[in-house]
């Protein structure tokens, strides 16, 4: 999957413009990804899907993102509200990966709060369901939705999630950002109430019993939660440094330093340092990543799920990788003068994207970093605020 990916890199990244201007990836991109596979990183084993390691999903993320960063992250997310669909019966899974689609299957959005998230009133048969949820990355090309809910109108503690039909929903396409542009993350919708019938709903709670017994019979998704899930994004992020460093060195020969003794970019001592600076965070951001990688793949072949410290690891692992290659691309940008403001070039792009994706609320540093020196130090501090999706009834 990775050479196929590869061999479609120079015509990604001819699209990553287009993509941009559409706010979402075009959908002959999603065809030909479709073909490539991808869309079947993570879905359920059951029902098809490739079961890839952590390493390998790493991989082809980072082999994706070298081409068009607004598109691994699509996949990226897509992949990750797959783990939902272990929470349902089969008989209500099977539709959703069985009907003719190309792209992605499902899309999973929640919030933090009742106004990123739905809400649930229980009815006979199920569950009426009104809300709005922004940031809904995949839902422009998914065919179903797993959608946040809180079930009680006073306690935040009763929260679910909801399988629906996307063409139930609407779609505001209002998905205007300086950075990531092209993922079309808008916000979904409902009009009034919609019916959710018991068979479409599930809890954090139900999702975990149901994954526990998948796993005892071979068929639940690899160890690590949504943990893994960021783990294996980190490709995104060395991806599109990786381009930006060979967008960079590509150029050296080609550009002065205008008001210098350097006719030439390469012989400016400057230049050196900073590529080697970049270099070096790009290095041991994969290294940080790698030994993430490990950590799970470990965990996987010793049948048992990471701890709680080593999880919060993960998480501050994430944080560092993002911010070290968003970093280094912009160390790359700054030092590639005013002609790469320009839209046509793709050094901008590259910058934006990867600074928006390093300020997503499970990648942001200096969050991690005090969680993780907290921890470190024995201080108590409060529960920690997190996504209806990774709430615990």
């Amino acid at each position: 999957m990775v050479g196929r990916i590869t061999e479609l890199r120079p015509w990604l990244r001819d699209q990553q413009p287009v993509a941009e201007r559409q706010r979402r990836i075009p959908q002959e991109n999603i065809e030909r990804l479709d073909a490539v596979g991808v869309f079947s990183l993570t879905t359920p084993k059951r029902h098809g899907g490739a079961d890839f390691t952590t390493r390998e999903l790493h991989d082809i993320y980072r082999a994706l993102a070298a081409g068009c960063g607004a598109t691994s992250w699509v996949v990226w997310a897509a992949a990750g509200g797959n783990l939902w669909s272990f929470s349902f019966a089969d008989d209500v899974v099977a539709p959703v990966y069985e009907a003719p689609w190309a792209g992605n299957r499902t899309f999973a959005v929640g919030g933090s709060s009742r106004r990123m998230s739905g809400t649930a009133r229980r009815v006979d048969g199920g569950w009426m369901v009104e809300g709005k949820w922004p940031f809904a990355t995949g839902s422009v090309h998914a065919s179903h939705g797993y959608l946040a809910v809180y079930c009680d109108p006073t306690d935040d503690t009763k929260v679910g999630m909801v399988l629906v039909p996307k063409d139930s929903l609407v779609a505001k396409d209002d998905w205007e950002a300086m950075g990531l542009a092209a993922t079309g993350s808008q916000t979904v919708a409902t009009d009034g109430e919609l019916f959710v019938p018991d068979e479409r709903f599930s809890t954090p709670a139900l999702l975990a019993s149901r994954i526990d017994e998948l796993t005892a019979r071979g068929l639940g998704p690899r160890r690590g939660g949504l943990a893994r899930s960021l783990v294996t994004g980190t490709g995104t992020a060395l991806g599109m440094a990786d381009h930006a460093m060979e967008v960079f060195l590509g150029t050296l020969g080609k550009r002065t330093i205008p008001y210098s003794p350097y006719g030439n970019q390469a012989d400016a001592p400057i230049t050196h340092l900073t590529v080697g600076r970049a270099h070096s965070q790009i290095r041991a951001a994969g290294l940080v990543a790698d030994a993430a990688i490990a950590a799970l793949d470990e965990c996987e072949r010793q049948g048992v799920d990471p701890t709680d410290r080593e999880v919060l690891q993960f998480h501050t692992d994430v944080a560092y990788v993002w911010d070290a290659c968003s970093s280094a691309v912009e160390t790359l940008f700054h030092a590639s003068g005013a002609s790469a403001i320009a839209k046509r070039q793709p050094l901008q792009l590259i910058a934006r994207n990867c600074r928006a994706g390093s300020l997503h609320a499970a990648h942001t540093i200096d969050t991690w970093l005090e969680n993780l020196g907290r921890a470190l130090c024995g201080a108590d501090s409060a529960p920690t605020f997190t996504t209806v999706l990774e709430r615990r009834s």
